[in-house]
């Protein structure tokens, strides 16, 4: 065998395996996705509200405490109406997170695949282990996140009913037959 035949040989199979790893790459990164939910013209694509309603159900399951799930509640088109009104900078910022969790469990687990794809009990999982992860940047992306899903999940009014809020337009008013009036502190006088 000359070394030309044995050369394109290992070419040939150099070139497959890049092929393979180039493709298992592709399928991760775009294909595999569900249609968009939101109507055409909102701001998050087709990946982050994949991402942001699997987020949102593992965050408030239906059939939880309260029986609305996060998609139920609302949760993907209040982040969509959330993101559309930030300045670009922190929409980029906001995307890289969805983007970065997206992708965490490759690397954290439970399983070597994107958050999407994971099983609900997976799902919970992976957001668990970045909770309690004792990498700090993995605790303040998990805080991040869920605080962010928490907020469209209270502005629907049925979960806000069902914990007893009560919504306020002006909420640092004072109301003058609840609350008590509060004389000014009195000035040391000056001699």
């Amino acid at each position: 065998m000359s070394f030309t035949v044995v050369g394109a040989a290992v070419l040939s199979a150099a070139a497959t395996v890049v092929v393979g790893v180039v493709g298992a790459l592709v399928r991760v990164l775009f294909l595999g996705y569900p249609p968009p939910t939101l109507p055409a013209g909102a701001t998050l694509n087709a990946k982050e509200q994949a991402f942001v309603a699997a987020c949102a159900d593992a965050l408030f399951p239906a059939g939880g405490p309260i029986p609305l799930s996060g998609t139920e509640a609302g949760v993907l088109g209040y982040m969509d109406a959330y993101v559309r009104r930030l300045p670009p900078g922190s929409r980029a910022l906001i995307r890289l997170l969805f983007l970065f969790t997206e992708h965490a469990p490759w690397i954290l687990g439970p399983r070597r695949a994107r958050f999407t794809r994971l099983s609900a009990d997976d799902r919970i999982r992976a957001l668990d282990a970045m909770a309690k992860s004792p990498v700090y940047f993995l605790r303040v992306a998990f805080l991040s996140l869920r605080t962010m899903l928490s907020i469209g999940y209270l502005a629907n009014e049925s979960v806000a009913g069902r914990i007893g809020m009560v919504p306020r337009k002006a909420p640092f008013e004072r109301r003058a037959s609840k609350l008590p009036s509060i004389p000014p502190p009195a000035r040391p006088e000056v001699a």
